[in-house]
């Protein structure tokens, strides 16, 4: 809003000195020689005004350039005979006069559109901010979250950006895309996917199982050139797990590097046949370390181009500098937002969203049992059998907290979790002392 306030003082400005200026020009020129006229140029006055102010002053300056015309032609003793009399300088006022009410009637309709469109996009942006919830500083996992918006510039419309995140048995999970086109349709598309996803993301077990049902969605409610390209995380404890549909690869910055998460093989856009290119295409699986910080974001920062040169915005290299320096999740996406501002001199075209995470330093690994080290499937664990249905079941979806261990078979014959406590001992055996 600030920024906008900003533009909108600019542009006030320049309507009041502008079409002043004009008329300062002409009448210097106009008076400094004897030789040619130029007077009747004072109708860009109120046409200069017309571009950037109201009717109001426009038609102010629209008076003061038929006075001007009149005090220009005394000076020139053109309502002489030779010079025509005072019919042609009738002649000469009565066109810069109707210059001058061509412009206010051009200024009124442009006021007039610029108010609508204003109030098509606050609707757009009240609508957009009603679907996108609040994102917690921390997730279940004890990850740090952070989430900064960027509004395009105050003459594009808003676009179908959207984020999310819930809570599963099998892990926070969380999405991030964006929806075809502008305006209310694209935000209505996002409002469909955000609340089929806060559905769905609660009760599927594996996060690929979700884009099916989001593709389906999206089929059902949108129009045949209509698409959302997305990106569904899972995080579970210290393991990541992406499933990709045409969305931007996410970003992951460790040890001072950032690298692209990006899949082996591509699924297209929600909408356009997601998920039934094969079970694990455009999924991507991924251990967090201590320290580790990620980035989702849609693809107005990945098409932010430089106003001069036409030049992409440099997304890795200004990730790599923005999550480097010391400080927080939201300093980190606030010196990425004023990049990317500077890099387009504050003329977005299209909105931003950012969503980044962060694996604290000091935080353990989750010692409840849906930890996996590294290289084990979640999905595939001996002690699970599949169902019927040929998929594994998982045992310990319940959300119980409580830290297990496991014991090795043999040791009181019985191959099962038990909660942590005493070691058990076998029938006979001494229990250990001290």
């Amino acid at each position: 809003m600030g920024r906008l306030q900003a533009a909108w003082s600019r542009r006030t400005l320049w309507a009041v000195v502008l079409p002043a200026l004009t008329l300062l020009a002409v009448i210097l020129l106009e008076i400094s020689n004897r030789t040619w006229t130029i007077r009747e140029l004072v109708v860009i006055s109120p046409m200069a005004a017309a571009t950037l102010a109201g009717p109001g002053l426009t038609a102010a300056y629209a008076v003061a350039a038929v006075v001007t015309e009149f005090g220009l032609g005394w000076y020139d003793d053109l309502d002489t005979a030779a010079a025509g009399g005072w019919t042609a300088q009738i002649v000469r006022l009565g066109g810069v006069a109707l210059g001058g009410v061509l412009a206010v009637l051009a200024s009124r309709y442009n006021t007039g559109r610029e108010t609508k469109l204003a109030n098509v996009r606050r609707v757009a942006e009240a609508a957009q901010q009603a679907i996108l919830t609040e994102v917690p500083p921390t997730s279940r996992e004890g990850l740090r979250l952070a989430v900064r918006y960027e509004s395009a510039a105050a003459e594009a419309r808003v676009g179908g950006d959207l984020y999310d995140l819930v809570d599963s048995p099998w892990g926070t999970r969380l999405l991030v895309g964006d929806a075809r086109g502008k305006g209310l349709e694209a935000v209505r598309l996002a409002s469909r996917v955000l609340g089929c996803f806060r559905v769905v993301a609660r009760g599927r077990q594996h996060i690929r199982e979700v884009l099916p049902d989001l593709d389906a969605e999206v089929a059902s409610v949108g129009g045949l050139d209509d698409f959302v390209t997305g990106i569904v995380a899972e995080l579970d404890g210290r393991r990541l797990t992406l499933a990709n549909a045409g969305h931007p690869d996410p970003l992951l910055w460790r040890r001072g590097r950032v690298r692209l998460l990006a899949p082996l093989d591509r699924q297209p856009p929600l909408g356009l046949g997601a998920g039934a290119a094969g079970a694990d295409a455009g999924v991507v699986t991924v251990r967090l370390e201590p320290g580790d910080r990620l980035l989702f974001y849609t693809d107005g920062i990945a098409e932010a181009r430089e106003r001069r040169t036409r030049a992409f915005f440099p997304l890795l290299p200004a990730t790599e500098r923005a999550f480097g320096r010391a400080g927080t999740l939201e300093e980190a996406l606030s010196d990425l937002a004023a990049a990317v501002r500077a890099w387009t001199g504050s003329a977005l075209s299209d909105d931003v969203a950012l969503l980044a995470v962060e694996v604290p330093l000091a935080a353990e690994p989750p010692t409840d049992s849906r930890f996996i080290p590294a290289g084990t499937s979640a999905w595939n664990r001996p002690d699970q059998a599949p169902n019927p249905t040929g998929h594994p079941i998982r045992q310990d979806i319940q959300p119980d907290r409580t830290p297990r261990r496991r014991w090795k078979a043999g040791d009181d014959g019985d191959d099962s979790t038990h909660r942590a406590g005493p070691a058990p001992t076998r029938a006979g055996a001494r229990p250990p002392t001290g």
